[in-house]
């Protein structure tokens, strides 16, 4: 499913109207008939409560919406029902007019804020369910008087809130002092909106449903439009089948440059979930000093000890590139001049792979003194605070922007770069990218990371290309985030491993 901007969204909803003769009525009507069906699907109101929904609304389309919402459910009966309109009424002769005068009709109570503020404090502390429909997308800056007033006394209740599109506050400029609407559900319409995931606003959303508007499939599914929704199931999609003949050098082989003496446990997060995540061979290459220590804890993977002396060439040593079909370098490898040089050498090979880690900084001094081109074979993986290091930019505007960094990252560097976070994003060279709504918080732990380098890497050494590998990473890593929880509650990076061969084979 497409991801799309505000600006984006604005212009669908046009060409529906102008191009396929789609009146704007017609949209609202299905946009809040269709939002009202899944809310009753998706939140199971009780009728029999007899408690209060509040239905607030500005005086635009998501107004509108919300108009057409409680409209509905004054037809199937719900009582008691109240509008609450944020900074007057809509002008009778546009189409959130036309539905406010049927809710009128219908005997439905509106209240206007902040005239009759008293009122409407009172009906929000009854109400169950809150219904926002005060702000959408076209929002620019923050919310003002008296709609940010009356999103202050929404927040303050303790009904269920149900932000519609998305919560009233929140834009695709949203910044964490901005008043916005703290939702337990967002129902947005026809696609998902940018907005939504950026790492200041995730959490005032809840969970995240589309309503499926009639927009027509030409423009909804436009291959002009680059980013996409990724789901912690695409990584089904993405695997080849493998030969029922095959043998463990058709699979790949993956080296691992990894393990420092008080970080080995970074190393064997990331060859062991390699190792699981179908490639053949994985040999870990340690420092001469982690090596006794890892070792003994290696019985699948293949380790071997290892110096910056060592030559890249392969010469006179059990290093050999020609075996290799993927590399990952960084989980807990350490810093130094000596390991720069080495990696450096290692983007003169024609091997693709996994940059993580200690590597990304490494990499980030690297391009801090003289730009670099990879070469489009490998993948970044860093956290917005290594992601600030590595592009020499304020952590800060990395979260106001992360698609925005990522892509411009990815262009200047000639590589994949996979921002992570509670949403995670992808972006390719070419200027597609995706995202990931992960908002797993028992996968903010310790080893996750090295863990999904390793998922990335095995997909690479055995066979995806730069991208696919990134994609089928990042969601596979979703989904066992989401079994470990379930099966461990808060869990441990190490449990991750395990289930990757379980998830995979079937």
């Amino acid at each position: 499913m497409k991801i799309v901007s505000s600006e984006t969204m604005t212009r669908i909803d046009r060409r529906s109207q102008d191009e396929f003769a789609i009146p704007s009525l017609v949209l609202m009507e299905d946009a809040g008939v269709k939002a009202w069906a899944l809310l009753k699907r998706a939140g199971k109101p009780d009728r029999r409560a007899q408690r209060r929904i509040v239905f607030a609304a500005g005086r635009g389309n998501n107004g509108g919406d919300a108009f057409v919402m409680a409209r509905q459910a004054a037809a199937e009966g719900w009582q008691p029902l109240s509008i609450v309109l944020a900074g007057g009424r809509p002008d009778p002769e546009t189409d959130p007019g036309r539905n406010l005068a049927s809710c009128e009709a219908l005997g439905i109570e509106i209240i206007d804020w902040p005239v009759q503020s008293d009122l409407a404090v009172t009906r929000l502390a009854e109400a169950s369910w809150i219904l926002d429909g005060i702000a959408g997308t076209g929002l620019r800056g923050a919310l003002k008087p008296p709609a940010s007033d009356l999103v202050r006394a929404i927040n303050q209740s303790r009904g269920r809130k149900v932000a519609l599109d998305v919560p009233s506050g929140v834009g695709d400029g949203f910044l964490p002092e901005y008043p916005a609407v703290r939702a337990d559900l967002t129902l947005t319409m026809g696609l998902p909106k940018l907005c939504l995931y950026l790492p200041r606003a995730r959490a005032l959303c809840g969970r995240i449903l589309v309503v499926p508007v009639g927009f027509p499939p030409a423009l909804v599914e436009d291959p002009a439009i680059a980013g996409e929704l990724l789901t912690p199931a695409a990584w089904k999609d993405l695997l080849p089948a493998v030969p029922v003949d095959t043998h463990k050098n058709r699979r790949g082989h993956l080296a691992v440059f990894a393990g420092a003496r008080g970080t080995t446990g970074a190393a064997w997060l990331g060859a062991t979930a390699a190792a699981r995540a179908r490639v053949g061979l994985v040999t870990l290459f340690a420092d001469a000093d982690a090596y006794p220590i890892l070792a003994p804890k290696l019985t699948s993977v293949m380790c071997r000890p290892w110096s910056p002396g060592m030559p890249v060439s392969g010469e006179g040593s059990e290093w050999d590139p020609t075996r290799f079909t993927g590399l990952l370098v960084g989980p807990g490898w350490g810093l130094g001049e000596e390991r720069s040089a080495w990696m450096e050498s290692l983007f003169t090979l024609s091997i693709p792979g996994v940059i993580d880690a200690d590597a990304l900084t490494l990499l980030g001094a690297r391009t801090a003194r003289r730009p670099i081109n990879l070469g489009g074979k490998w993948v970044l993986t860093p956290h917005p605070g290594e992601f600030a290091r590595l592009a020499g930019v304020n952590r800060d505007s990395v979260l106001d922007d992360p698609v925005g960094h990522a892509l411009a990252a990815a262009e200047r560097m000639n590589a994949v770069v996979v921002l992570k976070g509670a949403c995670t994003v992808v972006a390719a060279v070419d200027g597609r990218f995706w995202v990931l709504d992960g908002v797993n918080p028992a996968l903010a732990t310790g080893g996750s990371g090295d863990v999904l380098a390793g998922l990335i890497a095995g997909g690479i050494a055995g066979g995806l290309g730069p991208v696919d590998a990134a994609l089928f990473g990042v969601s596979l890593h979703a989904r066992l985030g989401q079994r470990a929880a379930r099966k461990r509650g808060w869990f441990l990076a190490e449990d991750l491993v395990p289930l990757v061969s379980r998830l995979l084979w079937k």
